[in-house]
């Protein structure tokens, strides 16, 4: 969005996401660990299931970005200082947390997606201007490359 104050807001991995998934890890674990003295074919498959989901869990944590995301008031950058290829699109919004996948543009084979988990507590000051410009539909100017205008 034209006119969008800019905002740079530090991004970095989330204990308090960390906690959450293994939370969510744990009580499948113990639903699991419930039904342990009826073991069949479906308890190996729950047990399956946990381990694979726990590892999902694991390496989406360490799969989110760190370092700085800004609006500069032309276009969003992403950690690491990388000009987004589409806007953000907020995926979560707990009003204090928000996920958000961006789209980088890739070596060679295109935009690849990226996490994002910010935190209204890595900046409190700055968390409404984030707010307000990732809800304002700003989004990346279009490259001049192969546009005609008319």
């Amino acid at each position: 969005m034209a006119g969008a104050p800019s905002v740079r807001y530090p991004v970095r991995r989330s204990p308090f996401l960390a906690k959450a998934l293994g939370l969510v890890w744990l009580a499948g674990f113990l639903a699991l660990a419930w039904a342990w003295p009826v073991p069949s074919w479906r308890w190996g498959l729950g047990a399956a299931v946990l381990l694979l989901a726990g590892s999902a869990a694991l390496r989406f944590w360490l799969g989110t970005a760190e370092g700085e995301f800004r609006w500069d008031g032309g276009a969003w950058h992403a950690p690491g200082k990388v000009p987004l290829s589409d806007a953000p699109v907020v995926r979560f919004d707990g009003d204090r947390w928000l996920l958000v996948q961006v789209r980088v543009a890739g070596p060679g084979a295109g935009p690849a997606s990226q996490w994002l988990w910010l935190e209204a507590a890595a900046d409190p000051p700055a968390w409404p201007a984030l707010r307000r410009a990732l809800f304002a539909g700003a989004v990346p100017e279009p490259a001049s490359e192969g546009i005609v205008h008319e």
